[in-house]
């Protein structure tokens, strides 16, 4: 046998088991080390992550308040927020889940992400804020890995006013 055919035998057994590898062990083994954790029973809050060196979010009835590491702050009022975005940064050896809120007629941004204390409370209030607003974008901006994934999670339309706002109408 030729040493041309013997490189390209070898090759494509490298590839094959290169695939098999990425497609087929790692998943599994994933996989099981999920299950591992999910059948300990352990609960993980995920305020743990929150650190308010990385900023701080906090959201009442009447505007997102959000300060950053740098000690800047922003103030952003509900019937404001025209469109909310979802994204996540590359960190190398992590992924920073990102929301970006859009003032109404302005290119402006306001952001929080998962290491600032208040996000996960932050979260779990903005369906009650922003009328149509779900959790529903966690997983497909999560997933894949290291993938930006941007997405536009809520926009504000005529149908979809501040439910704070629409949610008094005799008064």
């Amino acid at each position: 046998m030729s040493p041309i055919a013997i490189a390209v035998i070898a090759g494509v057994v490298v590839l094959l088991i290169s695939v098999f590898f990425d497609r087929v062990l790692v998943p599994w083994q994933a996989r099981r080390s999920v299950q591992k954790v999910l059948k300990t029973g352990v609960k993980h809050d995920p305020r743990a992550l929150e650190d308010p060196k990385y900023g701080r979010g906090v959201g009442d009835g009447d505007c997102l308040r959000i300060s950053d590491d740098n000690g800047n702050s922003a103030e952003l009022r509900w019937a404001e927020v025209e469109e909310v975005h979802a994204y996540k940064r590359d960190l190398l050896t992590t992924d920073l889940i990102c929301l970006a809120f859009k003032r109404a007629g302005k290119d402006e941004y306001s952001e929080i992400h998962e290491e600032m204390a208040g996000h996960h409370d932050l979260i779990e209030i903005l369906p009650g804020h922003l009328a149509g607003f779900t959790l529903g974008w966690i997983l497909s901006v999560a997933v894949p890995a290291f993938k930006t994934n941007h997405q536009v999670i809520w926009k504000r339309s005529p149908n979809n006013a501040v439910r704070a706002t629409a949610a008094k109408p005799g008064s």
